[in-house]
C-alpha cells in the first residue's frame, strides 16, 4: 500500500470518528437543552439590563419607596450575597490564572507564590 493510500485511509477513518464523536456530543447536550436555553435567556436579560442601568435604579427606587421593609430585608441579603461572591471570586481568580494555557511567546517562568 502506498503512503498516499495510507494517508487517505487514515483521513477517512478520522473523519468518520470525528463525525461519530460529534453525534454523541450532540446527543449528550440534547438532555441539557432546556437548561441551556434558560441560562442563555438569563444571560441575555442580564446583558439587556446592564445596558440600561437606569431601569434597575428606577425599579429599586420604586420598591424602596413602596415597600421599605421589603427593600431593607432584601438589601441585607443582596449585600451578603455580593460579599460571598467577591470572596469566592477572589479565591478562584488566582487559580484560574495558573491554569490558563500559555502561547509559545508567553512561556515564562512561573511566579512563586507568596
Amino acid at each position: 500500500m502506498s503512503v498516499l493510500a495510507e494517508i487517505i485511509e487514515r483521513r477517512t477513518r478520522l473523519v468518520a470518528e470525528a463525525d461519530a464523536q460529534r453525534r454523541a456530543l450532540a446527543e449528550g447536550f440534547a438532555g441539557c437543552r432546556s437548561v441551556l436555553v434558560v441560562a442563555d435567556r438569563g444571560i441575555a436579560w442580564a446583558a439587556w439590563l446592564r445596558a440600561r442601568p437606569y431601569l434597575v435604579v428606577a425599579f429599586v427606587t420604586a420598591i424602596a419607596v413602596l415597600r421599605p421593609r421589603f427593600a431593607l430585608e432584601w438589601s441585607a441579603r443582596l449585600l451578603t450575597l455580593w460579599r460571598v461572591g467577591r470572596l469566592v471570586y477572589d479565591a478562584i481568580k488566582p487559580l484560574a490564572g495558573e491554569r490558563a494555557p500559555r502561547g509559545k511567546k508567553e512561556q515564562a517562568e512561573p511566579t512563586p507564590r507568596a
